[in-house]
Order: C-alpha cells, then sequence, then structure tokens
C-alpha cells in the first residue's frame, strides 16, 4: 500500500504559510544572519589586513635593515654622574668616538654601564651617515604589530555589525511587544470573560 509524500509541494506551502510565524520573526531571523555575516566578514577583513600588514612591515624592516649598520665606539671620558637603573642595571652616558663610513669620525655620549672605564669599547646602530640610529625592526615585531592590526580591524567590524543589528533587534522587539498589547487588548476581554463595554450584569 503506497502512501503520499508529506514532502511534497503542498507540504512546503503549508510549512511557508504557518501562521505562528509572525513578520517579525522573519525579520529577526534576517538580522540574526546579517550579524553572522558581519563575523565572517570580519574575520576575513581582518585576515586580510593581517596578512597585508605583516607583507609591508617585513618589506620595511628589510629595507630599513639595509640602512642601519652596527659599530663599535670608544669611550674617550668619564661616564655622567647621573644614572638610572634598567633591568637591573645602573646605565649612565659617556662620551665615545667612533668611524663610520671609512674615514669619519663621530662623538656623541652613548648609554653605557655605570662605571665603564675610558678606554672601554661599545655597540651602537648608525645610520648610512654614521649618525646614532635606533635598531632595525625584526621580522617579529612585523609579525606581532601585524597581528594587533588584523585584530583590531576585526574587532571594528565586528563591534560596528553588533551594534546595528541589537540595535534593530531591540527596535524590532518594541514593535513587536506594541503588536502583542495591540492584539491582546481585542481578545483579553472575551478570553477572560470580563463584561464588554455597554453590557450589564444581567444582560443575556
Amino acid at each position: 500500500m503506497f502512501h503520499r509524500s508529506s514532502s511534497g509541494p503542498g507540504h512546503r506551502r503549508h510549512a511557508q504559510a504557518n501562521p505562528l510565524r509572525r513578520a517579525t520573526d522573519r525579520t529577526r531571523s534576517r538580522w540574526i544572519a546579517a550579524f553572522v555575516l558581519s563575523c565572517v566578514l570580519a574575520v576575513v577583513c581582518g585576515v586580510e589586513v593581517g596578512l597585508t600588514a605583516v607583507d609591508n612591515g617585513l618589506r620595511a624592516a628589510a629595507e630599513q635593515a639595509r640602512h642601519r649598520h652596527l659599530v663599535k665606539a670608544t669611550t674617550i671620558g668619564e661616564p655622567a654622574p647621573h644614572s638610572s637603573t634598567r633591568a637591573g642595571a645602573v646605565t649612565t652616558t659617556a662620551p665615545a668616538r667612533w668611524e663610520f663610513p671609512a674615514g669619519t669620525r663621530h662623538t656623541s655620549a652613548l648609554p653605557v654601564l655605570a662605571g665603564t672605564p675610558v678606554g672601554r669599547t661599545v655597540t651602537l646602530w648608525v645610520d648610512d651617515n654614521g649618525a646614532v640610529a635606533s635598531a632595525p625592526r625584526t621580522g617579529a615585531a612585523a609579525a606581532t604589530d601585524a597581528v594587533a592590526a588584523g585584530a583590531g580591524s576585526a574587532a571594528l567590524i565586528a563591534l560596528a555589525g553588533t551594534g546595528v543589528v541589537l540595535l534593530r533587534l531591540r527596535r524590532l522587539e518594541a514593535r513587536n511587544l506594541a503588536e502583542w498589547e495591540h492584539g491582546w487588548e481585542r481578545v483579553e476581554p472575551g478570553w477572560s470573560g470580563r463584561l464588554r463595554h455597554g453590557r450589564e450584569a444581567g444582560d443575556d
């Protein structure tokens, strides 16, 4: 004996015409789907920003490394009396001299450990002209900055999407409650048995 399948077009039309599913429910589902989509978009954009940032950072670090040079200087004077503590060591400055490029001499106060004697060799980073410069950025630093940039971008997009969706859902909920109260005002008198306006207790 054959049975008609319940998954035909008639059943689908019946499911789509579910009287318990209100328009606000469908709108809520669409906004929830929009929230999920915004989260996916945030992740995709965050990854793209991070990859771009790490590529640019590594290029910049490589370019900077080509113009940074580690040279040796020699102290030519006593350390200054003023000092500070860094990483458990007392540091100060002392005048030192170095040569870079070849034949070009430079003199400047360099950070040294307190008590460093005259004639001690210290190392420092200089640029192409021999002036004191910071150490070149490392690939690890570029990667860290890229991760921060990607995470920040993803967080901003996710927060923006969440804010919009929450605002829309809040307004939708307020409209839903207003419609519910309006409907309740119409059915409550009959449902509760309360006398309708204009009728008395003895009326049949």
